[in-house]
Parts: C-alpha cells; sequence; structure tokens
C-alpha cells in the first residue's frame, strides 16, 4: 500500500524582505501561508498545505486546481516571473512610468506611458528551460546569465536538465528605475566629463589660432582641472541639497572661475566674456540632457554635430601649414633671457 503525504503549495521568492503581508487562496479559500517553502535551492517564499477536497479535486481533470496569491511589497526594484509551466501567461500593470523589461524573454506587448504601463508575456515551455532547471533545484538565472552550460559527464543519464545542459531557472520581468533622481543624474553628470573637457580645449584652440595667441600647456591643465572640480562640486553638494541647487551653484562657481581666466588667457575681456558664455552654455545644455529620458541621445547627437558645423564653417579658409609656420617662426625669434640680461633687467 503506497500512502502520500498531503500535498501542499509553494511560492518561492528571491528576496523576502520586502513582503509585508501574504493572502493565498486555493479554489476560493484563504489557507494559512507559512513562511519557506521546502525546496532545496529556492528556500525563501511560502507554502501551505493544501487541504484534502481541494488537492484530490485539482488532480482531477474536470476540475483544475486554481490558485492565487496576494503579496503586499514595500521597495522592490525588481519583479521577475519563471516560466514553469507549460504554457505561461503573465500581465502586469502599474502606475510606475519607467519600467525597463529585462530577463529572458521580452515581453510580446507592452505600452508605456507618463501614467504607467502595461506588459504581457506569453512564453511555452518549448522555449524555456525553467521547468527543468526547477525540477533538479537549480537556482534562478542572475542577470547576463544564458541559462546553459555544458551537461556534466557526471550526472545520471536519465537526468533530462543534465542532457540539456541546465544551468539555472530563467526568469522574465521588469526592474523599476528612476532615470533623473539626484545620483542617477549625478553619474549621468560625470559621463559627461571627458565631453566637456574636449569641448572646452575645442573653443581655446579655436581662440589660439584664430587671435595667434599661444597658450600654455599649464594653462589648458588649469582649465581643465576646473572642469572636473565642477563634477566633483557637483556629486558632494548633490548629498546635501535639492539637485537643481547644486547644479546652479557649481555650474555658476565653474563659470565665473573660467570666466575670470579667460579674460587673461585670452587677453581680453571680450574673449574672455564670450568663452564664460560658451562655458555657461554647456553647463546648460548637460542640465537639459539630464532631465530627459528617452530624447537625451539624440538631442546630444544633434548638438555634436552642431559644434563640429560651427568648428569647420569657422575654420574653413584657415591655412593650418601658415598657421604652423607662424608659430615656429614666433617661437624662434622670441628672446631667451641669459643670467647676464635678467641681472640687468632686475
Amino acid at each position: 500500500m503506497i500512502a502520500c503525504e498531503a500535498a501542499s503549495l509553494m511560492f518561492a521568492l528571491g528576496d523576502t524582505r520586502g513582503v509585508r503581508s501574504a493572502e493565498l487562496r486555493v479554489q476560493g479559500e484563504t489557507l494559512n501561508a507559512q513562511p519557506g517553502t521546502g525546496h532545496a535551492v529556492l528556500t525563501r517564499g511560502v507554502h501551505a498545505r493544501l487541504p484534502d477536497a481541494a488537492w484530490q479535486a485539482g488532480a482531477s481533470d474536470a476540475a483544475p486546481l486554481r490558485a492565487s496569491l496576494r503579496l503586499g511589497l514595500m521597495g522592490t526594484a525588481q519583479l521577475a516571473f519563471t516560466p514553469i509551466a507549460e504554457e505561461n501567461s503573465f500581465k502586469l500593470t502599474s502606475n510606475w512610468p519607467h519600467p525597463s523589461f529585462g530577463g529572458r524573454f521580452l515581453p510580446s506587448e507592452r505600452v508605456v506611458e507618463a501614467t504607467g504601463f502595461s506588459a504581457a508575456w506569453q512564453v511555452s515551455a518549448l522555449a524555456t528551460t525553467a521547468r527543468d532547471a526547477f525540477l533538479v533545484g537549480r537556482g534562478v538565472c542572475s542577470a547576463g546569465t544564458a541559462g546553459l552550460i555544458e551537461a556534466a559527464p557526471t550526472e545520471a543519464a536519465g537526468d533530462t536538465a543534465a542532457r540539456r545542459g541546465v544551468a539555472c531557472i530563467e526568469t522574465l520581468g521588469v526592474d523599476f528605475i528612476d532615470p533623473v533622481n539626484p545620483y542617477v543624474m549625478s553619474e549621468r553628470a560625470t559621463k559627461y566629463g571627458l565631453l566637456f573637457i574636449v569641448l572646452t580645449f575645442v573653443a581655446v584652440g579655436l581662440v589660439e589660432a584664430m587671435k595667434r595667441l599661444r597658450v600654455h600647456p599649464i594653462q589648458y591643465l588649469l582649465v581643465g582641472s576646473a572642469l572636473v572640480v565642477f563634477f566633483l562640486l557637483l556629486v558632494s553638494l548633490s548629498e546635501h541639497w535639492p539637485f537643481g541647487w547644486s547644479y546652479a551653484t557649481a555650474a555658476a562657481a565653474s563659470t565665473g572661475l573660467l570666466t575670470y581666466y579667460g579674460v587673461h588667457v585670452l587677453r581680453g575681456v571680450t574673449p574672455g566674456l564670450a568663452f564664460g558664455s560658451g562655458i555657461g552654455a554647456l553647463f546648460g545644455t548637460l542640465y537639459v540632457l539630464l532631465q530627459l529620458e528617452q530624447g537625451s541621445l539624440v538631442l546630444g547627437s544633434v548638438l555634436l554635430f552642431l559644434v563640429l558645423a560651427a568648428v569647420m564653417a569657422v575654420t574653413r579658409r584657415l591655412d593650418w601649414y601658415a598657421l604652423l609656420d607662424q608659430l615656429r617662426a614666433d617661437k624662434s625669434a622670441a628672446p631667451r633671457a641669459t643670467p647676464m640680461t635678467a641681472g640687468a633687467a632686475a
């Protein structure tokens, strides 16, 4: 005689720290959800013993077992599901306006609006190894994992998952991101640092070429250092102030410093003010880029094209060979101070 224990229903959760409540219903009857799953690898979650009438009815083809789980979650940054059924259908709606879909499968249908999003997945067992991986006790795939490995020679020959080379349980889901929070914007702003320095050096180089000035490499280094300090100020101030105030303070300080320095390096108030205005325009453009989510790449590409077009238009008639020859001649004709002349001058 074979005696089977009472069947139980389990829901495995990757992280239970945000669970505030769990309501488990089977065939319309509320069950007492208990912590843990009993699974060898997926230990976190909830489970409940099924009433005899429920699982016996569920074993019948005429009466499928219907179960639902209602979870109260807090602080959830990612929500993912595992397609371990024969036919898997998922539908997710939320009022979060910035979803990032990930996992092994992307939604078959999705609508993203300013008021929220909705997405639907349809995954067949023919397209995933999640069920085989679950049955042999694999863990959930991490981000970027393909889910397959070479079959280990020590695996049993009858192990379906081993023959298919299953490494982990595949998932599908969504990340709830905030692309314009202060920390994300500070990180995005620092990624534009090299571009800012290059554009500033291009502006100084153009003035140097057009006005026949000579700017020392040390002066280039000081200008670049002032721009680097801007990003350092932005990150440090944003930890204490709102991002807008932090950005305005750091940009005003850097623009004022570079304008003052540009007046002396470029030998004139007008070119110095023009240089400072260009730096201010760069900071303003960066702030606009940081506020955008979808169009930042397009706007940045267009602005770079316009800057390149402006540089080409300004220097279209410039004879670079003659300019280099003139710079060499000026350098060779410049008088060199000797100890005697330096003492006489003193």
